[in-house]
């Protein structure tokens, strides 16, 4: 998403565009978002949402004092939720709004229709199609090649300033040999490779910095690995809070299928639209659901260390509110319907200690805790209230998952990558989860889609388009046979 929103950015002013793609399709981890996009909505006035209230909630989520980046992130979301409803608005319709865990108002925006990452991905695979057949200076003003990797970063013969990229391309039957080489010849190149919580190697990110979180299953594509941190760091780029990656609270268990190692996420505004998580011995609410990720993680490792097991549970209110990810997850069988509170006391995943009466107890221990306005966990935001009564209910088992890497490549606020004296490194930029220092120890939920448009967009408008500047009025970037070794994807504007 972070690319996308960069090449149609630099697109729609002019400039050219060639996206490399490591996999087949575009996207990456961005299609497989599914609670929505952060931002302040500055035309509904009704909300009381403010860039400063953003700001102070994604401080307090980070646990950092203060942050340069945090503000390019909060005061941009107005301008890009703007953007996204009138550039994309041919296919995207943002039309929904929730709360997610950390976030003091309903700021998270979705569609009805789809869900909000593979939606926006659309909406921007439309949009950029226009310009494929496109001409500027006598070269293709957008070129996107699938299946394609960029392997190294090219500079300048004195190694000052960023030249382009090699790269090379493989088949979608082979992923792993190369069968072509070439290089992309630019003088700005944007790297947008997302995270590195997909490699399991004894190479990768993770085995160096956060071997500890290895044994968990991931939520991420296989095609996250952290090739753009590598070939950032080998032309002297600074890295920063590589060990800081976010366990997610609650990825799916499938019971057809327990030993996978990439597990489905449930998506986190269930729990903004009123799913409670309940242990399963016990079934006791054991968190505040709308805390922080870290903490409600943190609380179930806590509850139950051996398992990791959980149940979310939904009323039908809640069902209601988010029924394009119920219709999903109930077709894929990791969310179950239950008519009664009796049938969701007979599920097979539950302890002996769960009956009909004890979930009903604690159905209404929740209520009158909705009614009072906070409970014994500090929760205070309630959802799709009263829970206990009639049926029917939904369920699925939830489990801690590796899902965002919050350290990366430094940046500064245009989103220029800096070296290790702080200072840009001409003509590289980087955006989306591959960067690091924004989001500090934790990200709060439907950050991660912000961020990509947010600093997409930054970095598009940004780039020189005049004269002698690849991306602009001189022509297209140059290609040419050559290149080799392995590495990630990229937007080379």
């Amino acid at each position: 998403l972070a690319g996308l929103s960069a090449a149609l950015t630099v697109l729609d002013r002019g400039g050219t565009v060639v996206v490399l793609e490591k996999q087949g399709h575009l996207g990456g981890n961005s299609a497989w978002a599914s609670s929505g996009v952060n931002a302040v909505d500055v035309n509904n006035t009704k909300s009381g949402d403010s860039v400063a209230s953003f700001t102070a909630d994604t401080l307090r989520g980070a646990q950092i004092p203060n942050s340069t980046l945090i503000p390019v992130l909060t005061a941009g979301s107005v301008d890009s939720l703007a953007w996204l409803r009138s550039r994309l608005a041919e296919n995207l319709e943002l039309d929904l709004v929730g709360q997610m865990g950390g976030h003091s108002f309903p700021r998270t925006h979705r569609p009805s229709q789809g869900l909000a990452g593979s939606a926006i991905i659309f909406a921007l695979e439309k949009q950029l199609k226009k310009y494929l057949h496109k001409t500027h200076d006598g070269g293709a003003q957008y070129e996107l090649r699938k299946w394609t990797r960029a392997t190294s970063i090219l500079t300048s013969s004195d190694g000052a300033t960023v030249a382009g990229v090699s790269y090379g391309s493989v088949t979608a039957k082979d992923p792993d040999t190369l069968v072509a080489t070439g290089t992309v010849m630019a003088r700005h190149v944007l790297i947008a490779t997302g995270g590195y919580a997909s490699d399991y190697t004894e190479t990768s990110l993770l085995q160096k910095h956060r071997p500890d979180l290895l044994k968990y299953a991931t939520t991420n594509n296989k095609g996250t690995t952290g090739d753009g941190h590598k070939l950032a760091l080998a032309v002297g780029a600074k890295a920063v809070d590589l060990d800081d990656v976010q366990v997610h609270p609650t990825g799916f268990h499938n019971p057809a299928d327990p030993d996978n190692k990439v597990k489905q996420l449930c998506a986190e505004i269930l729990r903004g639209e009123g799913a409670i998580l309940l242990s399963r011995q016990k079934g006791e609410r054991f968190a505040d659901e709308l805390g922080t990720r870290d903490y409600v993680t943190g609380r179930m490792i806590e509850t139950d260390p051996a398992s990791l097991l959980f149940a979310l549970v939904l009323n039908a209110a809640a069902a209601a509110k988010a029924a394009t990810h119920i219709s999903l997850y109930t077709k894929k069988k990791l969310i179950f319907k239950f008519e009664t509170l009796e049938d969701l006391a007979a599920w097979d995943f539950w302890g002996e200690g769960v009956q009909t009466a004890s979930l009903d107890a604690v159905m209404r221990g929740y209520d009158a805790a909705a009614v009072a306005g906070v409970d014994s966990f500090g929760k205070t935001f309630f959802h799709n209230t009263p829970f206990a009564g009639a049926g029917p209910f939904y369920a699925g088992i939830v489990t801690p998952v590796i899902h965002y890497c919050m350290g990366g490549i430094a940046i500064g606020t245009d989103g220029s990558v800096l070296n290790h004296e702080g200072a840009a490194i001409p003509g590289l930029f980087a955006a989306g989860e591959v960067i690091g220092g924004l989001h500090g120890r934790n990200r709060l939920g439907g950050n991660a889609l912000s961020e990509c448009v947010v600093f997409g967009r930054v970095i598009g408008e940004a780039l020189p388009l005049g004269e002698g500047s690849a991306g602009g009025g001189a022509g297209p970037p140059s290609t040419a046979p050559g290149g080799t070794a392995p590495g990630g994807k990229g937007a080379a504007p």
